[in-house]
């Protein structure tokens, strides 16, 4: 179909017509289906699309689509906070729905750390499902004839039998399913903060259900993962580093890049309104790990949240009381690997090796290092 005869019928608005340059079975190539999907959330949610696309939104579609499709087991999505990962899924999921003839995909589950984050998920995707314009177009997609758009949902079912559920990844998966059907698309969003980093029980307690989740899909199921933290104590980074089926795919961006965006609607003004304004610039815009944990008699707590006269563990297991606190710039850290741990600490920061205590800098692979328990230098 030539440009022309696309811009008639979105003009003309004839919902035969619509239905027809929209709807798609997997029969069409991907360059197809993704015309057509960025035609459609163009047409019906133009507010989403104020800004113009960043060259990853490209990538995260076609990514999205992939995993839709079955080509990807696995889609992990790292991106900033404010990359637009989470509409991007959201409008995905909702024009499969309503476009895929055939209904490849029948159960969708979207999993976060906190139900209100998934549920609000689930919500958007029936709001777009019930928006005035969409009805207007895909008017039997639910059994009831009034559609209203509602503040909270965490479930809906739809008229041809597609199930789209909010859950949490504290909940245990296994052999999770409805009306004897398992997922066969789950979203994992949300799933990892700073506090959850903060525990290693509910990290590695997170990580069990997730692949409970992974491995009780339907068969031929497959996962989008949306994060930004990239912490090599957390499940991001062994999303990074572990197989998670056949074919996974790994995109990590970053709001900024060799000191340019990576989104032009973000100025370097507004990037640097954000670096004064966040909590953690560094692991929600820059998809860093947050600061590295010290072992202190509350806990472990993040390397930049210590004072002068806080009580850390020495290597010997022992208290000693902080004397002096120095900040260091980003290109004066280092990540050290021990054992199946990595660290990230300053190049004059002393390591104990042997007996002897040597800037982390001069260290060279192979040496013993010293540590305390978990890992930590």
């Amino acid at each position: 179909m030539d440009d022309t005869k696309i811009k008639e019928i979105l003009k003309n608005k004839d919902p035969k017509e619509l239905l027809s340059l929209f709807n798609f079975t997997l029969d069409d190539n991907d360059e197809v289906i993704l015309l057509k999907f960025n035609l459609w959330s163009r047409h019906f949610f133009p507010n989403y699309h104020a800004s113009v696309d960043a060259p990853f939104h490209e990538e995260i579609n076609e990514n999205n689509m992939a995993v839709y499709r079955g080509k990807l087991d696995s889609f992990v999505n790292i991106a900033f906070r404010g990359a637009g990962k989470d509409v991007k899924t959201q409008l995905l999921i909702a024009f499969v729905i309503l476009n895929d003839k055939k209904h490849f995909r029948r159960y969708f589950k979207c999993l976060s750390d906190d139900k209100m984050n998934s549920g609000q998920s689930v919500t958007d995707i029936y709001n777009m499902l019930v928006n005035p314009k969409i009805v207007s177009v895909y008017n039997d997609t639910f059994e009831k004839t009034v559609f209203k758009r509602e503040e909270r949902r965490d479930s809906f079912t739809t008229k041809s039998g597609i199930k789209v559920l909010a859950d949490i990844v504290g909940t245990g998966q296994r052999g999770a399913k409805q009306e004897e059907a398992r997922p066969d698309f789950i979203w994992f969003n949300d799933f990892e903060t700073r506090k959850t980093l903060r525990s290693a029980v509910i990290t590695r307690s997170i990580w069990d259900n997730m692949e409970e989740a992974r491995t009780g899909l339907e068969y031929g199921g497959s996962c989008v993962y949306t994060c930004n933290y990239v912490s090599e104590v957390g499940n991001v980074h062994r999303l990074v580093t572990e197989n998670l089926g056949k074919h996974k795919k790994v995109l990590i961006i970053p709001i900024m890049k060799n000191g340019v965006s990576t989104w032009e609607r973000y100025t370097p003004e507004d990037i640097e309104a954000m670096r004064k304004a966040d909590d953690d610039f560094e692991g929600e815009r820059m998809c860093l790990k947050p600061n590295t944990l010290i072992l202190t008699k509350k806990g472990w707590k993040e390397i930049s949240s210590l004072e002068v006269g806080d009580m850390v563990q020495t290597h010997l297991g022992r208290e000693q009381k902080i004397l002096q606190v120095m900040k260091s710039e980003g290109e004066d850290l280092l990540d050290i690997t021990v054992g199946d741990e990595v660290v990230t600490i300053t190049k004059n920061h002393p390591v104990l090796v042997g007996s002897e205590w040597i800037p982390a800098g001069e260290l060279v692979v192979g040496d013993f290092v010293n540590s305390v328990r978990h890992g930590k230098l």
